[in-house]
């Protein structure tokens, strides 16, 4: 990985200027698209989530508060959480799951337009 001096630094005016010296269109057309891809399949699963904890607040009637406290969090994360806004780990998500009384999964299905999201 190449590294700048800070007189090199003064040269660019931001990061894509820095991405453009040293890498090629194509390079950087692959790596937008497996970014706005990745940020694609984070929402839908985000989405999930949220849908999921809001189906389970219409159940149970309660509010934010007591999920918060059922959840032993802050109403900061929680709130976050359910704008999806949240960076969740895994087991954030499997101690909602289980507090909701379910079990999660991660289902892999076709993305719902014509484009296939590539391997890499």
């Amino acid at each position: 990985m190449a590294h700048f001096t800070k007189k090199q630094m003064e040269k660019f005016d931001d990061y894509d200027d820095i991405r453009k010296s040293r890498l090629t269109t194509e390079q950087i057309k692959k790596i937008d698209r497996e970014a706005a891809d990745e940020l694609a399949a984070l929402k839908a699963m985000q989405e999930s989530l949220t849908r999921e904890i809001a189906a389970y607040m219409a159940r149970e009637s309660i509010g934010i508060v007591e999920l918060t406290k059922r959840l032993e969090t802050s109403t900061r994360q929680t709130s976050r959480i359910m704008k999806g806004e949240a960076n969740v780990t895994l087991a954030t998500v499997a101690e909602v799951a289980i507090q909701m009384g379910k079990v999660p999964k991660l289902v892999f299905d076709e993305p719902k337009t014509k484009k296939k999201i590539k391997a890499r």
